[in-house]
């Protein structure tokens, strides 16, 4: 090893001369100064027949003394054949996905949601996949500020005002969890508010399809030539049965009896574990009902789902057809339906049960009060019965 040349009052002296200069201090160690104020130590070595200029730090926060035990490590790497700078960029992209908002995202759903055993985690995966994780995700988590957020919120509020609410929410809860962890120094969803910022104040649809509406619809999606059996066959059961999306795409075939072997007939018995009220469900199914799903039973191909996945999901979220599948599906009808105020026609595909029952209960004639699940309970025992649902069937012939 060549003998060190330089001292720590030359190289101080050499700082405050304010000339640039490069001062070799033996085994490629050098002190390069370039400007009048700045100074820093740099490495030169050769890796696979390349030169290559390391910096190690800025004089005078890197004395002398400190600058050859980092020159002499990064010779150790080189005697590994290891190159020093490919070392120090592979760890600052390790250290650089550590901050990452997709990795603060993955901590919060891991350890609020899943590790808690939230009924329905799916929904919040779908809030990370389809909006924050594409728009915020590559981005270091604290230096994403509140125009990004606002950026965000206002691509999605003009279409899909209660999607922009939920996504406010959930991005205040991530960062407020980053907060508690020390990942973020604040919160910048913190001062945002849903009237101000995202979808405004949400109020029930009174938007409510008539029974010519009704058949005007499913005219136009058997006209939709890529509108899919699947698809025509979930609308109907959604307007038949009057249970929510989720609880129909999730279904399996072990909650079906279409034989009628028990003495209620036909039924599907829903579980209390994919029940909004945590609560089993009996709900006889009538003959038209029947014959869609031994059709879908004929689609599945033996398939454990009444709806099993129809092409690889790259996150893997669920198994089964995913919630948001029909509303891409109705937005490609061309139905011609008046929408209710402020909608347009993606907005009528999103008016999801709670549109389609209320058509239903118009065409088949169904109490005002509408379709209620009840609970009954035996006349000798206190424990309650599965509950039975109650109330009327989907149009016939459609």
């Amino acid at each position: 090893m060549a003998r060190a040349k330089l001292t720590a009052l030359a190289v101080e002296r050499a700082h405050r001369a304010g000339e640039p200069v490069l001062l070799s201090d033996g085994d490629g160690l050098y002190l390069r100064k370039q400007t009048r104020d700045g100074a820093s130590w740099t490495l030169r070595y050769h890796f696979a027949g390349k030169p290559h200029w390391l910096t190690l730090g800025n004089y005078p926060d890197m004395p002398l003394a400190q600058a050859r035990i980092e020159a002499r490590q990064a010779r150790v790497l080189l005697d590994k054949q290891q190159n020093p700078l490919a070392v120090r960029r592979a760890a600052l992209a390790e250290e650089r996905q550590k901050r990452l908002f997709k990795t603060l995202c993955e901590d919060w759903y891991r350890t609020e949601i899943q590790a808690r055993g939230l009924k329905h985690p799916a929904v919040p995966r779908r809030y990370l996949d389809k909006y924050l994780l594409p728009k915020l995700g590559r981005f270091a988590a604290d230096d994403i500020t509140p125009a990004d957020i606002a950026r965000m919120l206002d691509e999605i509020k003009g279409r899909a005002p209660t999607a922009a609410n939920d996504l406010l929410r959930f991005t205040r809860r991530i960062f407020a969890f980053g907060v508690r962890r020390r990942f973020v120094p604040s919160n910048p969803a913190a001062d945002f508010s849903p009237r101000l910022d995202a979808g405004g104040i949400e109020r029930p649809r009174s938007r409510a399809l008539s029974s010519d509406e009704l058949g005007q619809l499913f005219a136009r999606t058997r006209e939709t030539s890529n509108f899919g059996e699947e698809n025509l066959l979930a609308i109907k059961l959604l307007l038949a049965l009057c249970v929510r999306k989720a609880e129909l795409l999730g279904a399996r075939w072990e909650e079906f009896d279409l034989e009628g072997l028990s003495t209620s007939g036909a039924v599907w018995r829903l579980p209390a574990a994919r029940t909004k009220t945590s609560e089993d469900l009996d709900i006889p199914l009538v003959s038209d009902v029947v014959r869609w799903f031994q059709r879908l039973r004929e689609l599945a191909a033996g398939r454990d789902y009444v709806f099993p996945k129809r092409r690889r999901d790259r996150h893997e979220r669920v198994p089964h057809v995913g919630v948001d599948t029909l509303n891409a599906a109705l937005k490609r009808v061309k139905h011609d339906l008046p929408c209710g105020a402020q909608q347009n026609q993606s907005g009528f595909a999103r008016q999801n049960e709670a549109t389609r029952v209320s058509g239903l209960r118009a065409r088949c004639g169904a109490a005002s009060t509408g379709i209620a699940r009840s609970e009954h309970r035996s006349s000798d025992t206190e424990v309650p019965s599965r509950g039975v649902w109650r109330g009327a069937v989907g149009p016939q012939g459609n």
